[in-house]
């Protein structure tokens, strides 16, 4: 084999092998997913619209308004409609771990982070 066609052949080679890498990425974004270890929200009902991506630990964290939700985490986490701070107003749902809704029937817009 010459050295042109070696050197085509490697860059053939390194040239599918990246391909590769790059397709992963994009097939990990789909805005209608929520990536391992977080909890998403999206402004639409079914995963659609706008996608929020937050990581989380045991607290209680404002959230931006989500209509539908999951968790991706190994918490349970309450989502609610918050008036006036943590735990006051309507708690729409509860979600176990590596769970979602497409319908929180409410406006979400904080959440209860509780430990394993």
């Amino acid at each position: 084999m010459t050295v042109l066609r070696k050197s085509l052949t490697t860059m053939a080679l390194a040239g599918a092998l990246l391909g590769g890498t790059f397709a992963t990425p994009a097939a990990a974004a789909d805005p209608k997913t929520c990536p391992q270890g977080k909890v998403c929200g999206w402004s639409g009902t079914n995963r659609t619209g706008t996608r929020t991506v937050l990581s989380v630990t045991p607290s209680c964290l404002p959230f931006t308004n989500a209509r539908s939700v999951s968790n991706q985490t190994s918490y349970r986490i309450e989502f609610w409609h918050v008036t006036t701070g943590c735990g006051a107003g309507t708690r729409l749902l509860t979600l176990q771990p590596h769970t979602y809704s497409d319908n929180t029937h409410g406006t979400v817009n904080g959440i209860a982070v509780h430990g394993p």
